[in-house]
């Protein structure tokens, strides 16, 4: 599937690949066909690129395999990232921390995950970064539905959304680490947001249609976005545009009143311009 230069692409890893959708969520990556996320290129708070095109494999199409296990060669892959989940730092909200997202977003998945992700890629790296984990984690949920939350055990499911725009074990992340963080605030940097787009992704409705999705309140969603990043260098303001790709796992009705992040799922970044 093409949208705005995205497209979705076969679990082919290069180098600077963040292997998260192809470890721990190797069913949700079976839904959607199977990816990866590469680099092209590695500014510090975001992860970038996208693999070359391929079709997908026989498994990504068929239902007999079992998407809740692992394929050959991820084992290693999926104990690393386990062990970095069950030593995710806990975050909760300081003092001023962001708001939530409220009002008629919270009522309709198109219009929540639009506002999640213009909110979560809009960082000023002057305030603490602790601040955004906890504003993503306050925004989040757990589900149980198998295509989706893959080889995540029951008990570390409440540490997924953070992890899955905040851990850089295999690349770098959506939200940067705390070193690069505080680089971006002593350069007075902050990165705006606006959407593009918002896609239920058709390999989603299809798993839906056939049955294999049973919890009647996830859902999935391709966000295009702009990313603008502002930045005090070498005595002067400069300025970098990218194009951004987010897939993302989002729950809602019937199974919650309201919507609420589940887990990013696949990221993809294409510088656009400097000025």
């Amino acid at each position: 599937m093409t949208m705005r230069g995205f497209t979705f692409r076969s679990p082919v890893r290069r180098l600077g690949a963040k292997t998260a959708a192809t470890g721990l969520l190797v069913a949700a990556a079976a839904v959607l066909g199977g990816h990866a996320v590469t680099s092209s290129h590695e500014p510090p708070s975001h992860a970038v690129g996208s693999p070359p095109d391929a079709p997908p494999s026989p498994k990504a199409q068929g239902a007999t395999a079992d998407p809740t296990q692992p394929e050959q060669g991820t084992t290693a892959v999926v104990a690393a990232q386990l062990d970095r989940i069950r030593h995710l730092p806990a975050v909760s909200p300081p003092t001023g921390a962001e708001p939530m997202i409220t009002g008629d977003a919270t009522t309709q998945p198109d219009l929540f995950a639009a506002e999640f992700v213009r909110r979560l890629l809009t960082q000023d790296f002057r305030t603490p970064r602790d601040a955004h984990l906890a504003w993503a984690q306050s925004e989040s949920t757990a589900t149980t539905e198998p295509l989706v939350v893959g080889l995540v055990p029951a008990d570390l499911r409440d540490r997924l959304a953070v992890f899955s725009v905040s851990d850089n074990g295999d690349g770098p992340a959506l939200v940067p680490p705390a070193a690069a963080w505080q680089l971006l605030g002593s350069h007075a940097a902050y990165d705006t947001a606006t959407v593009d787009q918002v896609i239920e992704p058709l390999a989603w409705r299809n798993a839906v249609a056939a049955g294999r999705v049973t919890d009647p309140g996830i859902t999935c969603r391709i966000m295009a976005a702009t990313v603008t990043r502002h930045e005090h260098v070498g005595g002067k303001n400069t300025t970098t545009r990218s194009s951004v790709s987010v897939t993302l796992n989002l729950e809602g009705p019937p199974t919650r009143p309201t919507w609420a992040f589940v887990a990013a799922v696949d990221v993809t970044i294409m510088p656009v311009g400097t000025s």
